[in-house]
C-alpha cells in the first residue's frame, strides 16, 4: 500500500510545472558546472600546471643548495611550500580563491656594520615560515560559484515547492480523509509521501550528476581513480541526506497548518533563515566576540620584540666590542655560538608571533563553523568541502602538516650534520654546520595528506537532523486534523 501511494505521489509530481522547471534547470546547472570547471580558463588543469611548475622551481633550488653544502641548505630552507589543487573543486569550491595557496619561506641577509658587527662578514639568517593573508580583495567574492554545493542549496528550495502542499493541499481538496479511510496508517501515509518526493527529486539529480561527470571525463582535464569515485558516491549520499531533511521539514509544516499557502510561507522563511540569516549572524557574532589584531598591529609587535633583541646583541652606543663583533667561523666556536643564539632568538620570536596570529584566526573560524552548523544547509556545505578537500578546513590541515614538515626538515639537517666530524654542530649558523654537499634525494619532501575527519561531524549532524525532522513530521501528522 505504501508503494501504491508513493507511485501516485510520483505520478502527480511528474505532471506539475515545478517538475518541468527542475528537470530543465538542474541539468543546465550541472552542464554549466562541468563546462566552467572542465574547460574554463582557471580550471583544474591550469592550476595543476602552475603547481607543477612551482614545484619544479622549488626542487631545483633545493637541489642546488644541497649540492653546494649542508650549511647553505640549512639557512635557505626547503623553499616555498605549495598546496596541491583539489580535483573536486567543481563539487565544493570552498572559496579557495580567497585562501592562500602556499606558505612562503622568509629569509634575511646582512653584513658587517662598523665595530658593532663583525666587519667583512656577509650573513644569512635561518629561514622561517610566513603566512600570507587571505585574498579578501579578490574578484571571486562578487561571483556565484556554480558548484555542487550551490546546486544542492538550489535543490533544497525546490524540495520546498514539492512538499509545501503534500498534506495541506490534500486536506483542502478532501482527498486526505478519503485516503485515510482505507486500511493504512498515518505513519504509512507519511512514509509514502516522503518516498514519492524523494524519488521525484533524486532521479533528476542523478541524471544531472551523470551528465556532469561525463562532460568532465570527456574534457580530459580531470582524471579520477577508484578512491575518487568513492568520494563522489559519498557526496551523492550527502546530497540525499540534505534533500531528505527538507522533505521532512516540508511534511512537518504542511501537516501543521491549515492551508498550503501558509505552509509555503513558513517554509520559505525557514529556508532563508537556515541558508543566509543564521550563518551570517553567527559568523558576525564570533567576529565581534574574539576580534583578531590587524596585520599592522602584529607587524608592529614583531618589530618591537626584534628591536629588543637587536639592542641586546647590537647596542646603539656602538661599543667597540659587542656580542657579534667577531665573525663566526669553524676556527672560532665561541663567536659562532653567539651568532647561533642571535639567529635562534630572532627565529623563535618571528615563528611564535606568526604562528600565534594564524592560530587565532583558525580558532575563530573553527568556532564559527561549529556554531553555524545549527543549519543543515551549512552542514551540507561543510560535508561536501571535507570530501572535496577544499575550503578553510583543508587549509587548516595544510598548515598543520607544513609545521610538522618544518620540524622534520630541521631534524634532518641536524642529523646529517652530526655525521660530519669536521663540523662544529652549531645550528643555525652556516659556518657552524657541515660545509660538505649532500645527496639532494635524501632531503625530505613535503607531501600533503588528505584527511576526511572533518566530514564525520557534519554528516552525523545531517543524520541527526533527519531523525529530528522525521519525528517532528510524524508527531505533527498524527495530531493533525484530516478535514
Amino acid at each position: 500500500m505504501i508503494w501504491h501511494i508513493a507511485k501516485k505521489e510520483i505520478h502527480h509530481n511528474l505532471m506539475t510545472l515545478r517538475f518541468v522547471l527542475m528537470i530543465i534547470l538542474l541539468p543546465v546547472l550541472m552542464v554549466a558546472n562541468a563546462l566552467i570547471y572542465g574547460f574554463g580558463d582557471n580550471g583544474y588543469r591550469e592550476e595543476v600546471d602552475t603547481y607543477n611548475l612551482a614545484m619544479e622551481r622549488r626542487l631545483s633550488r633545493v637541489k642546488d643548495d644541497a649540492e653546494t653544502s649542508l650549511g647553505r641548505l640549512a639557512m635557505r630552507g626547503p623553499g616555498e611550500i605549495y598546496k596541491r589543487p583539489s580535483r573536486f573543486k567543481f563539487c565544493a569550491d570552498g572559496a579557495d580563491e580567497l585562501i592562500p595557496r602556499s606558505i612562503p619561506i622568509s629569509e634575511r641577509a646582512g653584513g658587517g656594520r662598523g665595530g658593532a658587527v663583525a666587519e667583512e662578514y656577509s650573513w644569512r639568517e635561518v629561514w622561517t615560515l610566513e603566512y600570507l593573508p587571505s585574498n579578501h580583495d579578490s574578484d571571486a567574492t562578487t561571483l556565484i560559484k556554480i558548484d555542487w554545493v550551490f546546486i544542492g542549496i538550489f535543490m533544497s528550495f525546490f524540495v520546498i515547492l514539492f512538499t509545501f502542499d503534500a498534506v495541506a493541499g490534500e486536506r483542502a481538496q478532501g482527498t486526505l480523509s478519503l485516503m485515510m479511510s482505507n486500511q493504512i496508517s498515518r505513519g504509512q501515509t507519511l512514509s509514502a509521501k516522503y518516498l514519492g518526493a524523494f524519488f521525484t527529486l533524486m532521479v533528476p539529480l542523478a541524471i544531472g550528476i551523470l551528465m556532469n561527470l561525463l562532460i568532465i571525463y570527456l574534457s580530459g582535464n580531470i582524471r579520477f581513480d577508484s578512491d575518487d569515485w568513492l568520494r563522489i558516491l559519498g557526496m551523492i549520499g550527502v546530497f540525499a541526506l540534505h534533500i531528505s531533511i527538507f522533505i521532512f521539514l516540508g511534511l512537518f509544516f504542511s501537516s501543521r497548518v491549515s492551508n498550503a499557502i501558509t505552509s509555503l510561507v513558513w517554509l520559505l522563511l525557514t529556508w532563508v533563515c537556515l541558508a543566509f540569516i543564521f550563518p551570517s549572524l553567527l559568523g558576525l557574532f564570533v567576529g565581534t566576540l574574539d576580534p583578531i589584531p590587524s596585520i599592522e598591529i602584529v607587524s608592529s609587535r614583531k618589530r618591537a620584540q626584534l628591536a629588543n633583541i637587536e639592542d641586546e646583541f647590537r647596542p646603539q652606543e656602538m661599543l667597540e666590542v659587542t656580542k657579534l663583533s667577531e665573525a663566526p667561523a669553524p676556527s672560532n666556536p665561541s663567536a659562532t655560538r653567539q651568532w647561533a643564539t642571535y639567529f635562534t632568538r630572532r627565529h623563535e620570536t618571528k615563528t611564535r608571533i606568526a604562528d600565534q596570529h594564524v592560530d587565532q584566526q583558525l580558532r575563530q573560524v573553527k568556532l564559527a563553523r561549529e556554531l553555524t552548523q545549527i543549519s543543515p544547509i551549512v552542514c551540507f556545505q561543510y560535508a561536501m568541502e571535507g570530501l572535496a578537500n577544499t575550503g578553510i578546513v583543508s587549509y587548516m590541515n595544510f598548515v598543520k602538516q607544513v609545521r610538522r614538515y618544518r620540524q622534520t626538515f630541521i631534524d634532518f639537517i641536524k642529523t646529517e650534520d652530526r655525521s660530519d666530524p669536521d663540523s662544529l654542530h652549531i645550528y643555525p649558523v652556516r659556518e657552524g654546520l657541515s660545509q660538505k654537499p649532500i645527496d639532494p634525494n635524501t632531503v625530505p619532501r613535503f607531501v600533503e595528506h588528505i584527511s576526511h575527519q572533518s566530514v564525520i561531524f557534519p554528516v552525523a549532524l545531517l543524520i541527526l537532523f533527519n531523525a529530528l525532522f522525521f519525528t517532528a513530521a510524524q508527531l505533527s501528522f498524527l495530531k493533525s486534523d484530516l478535514k
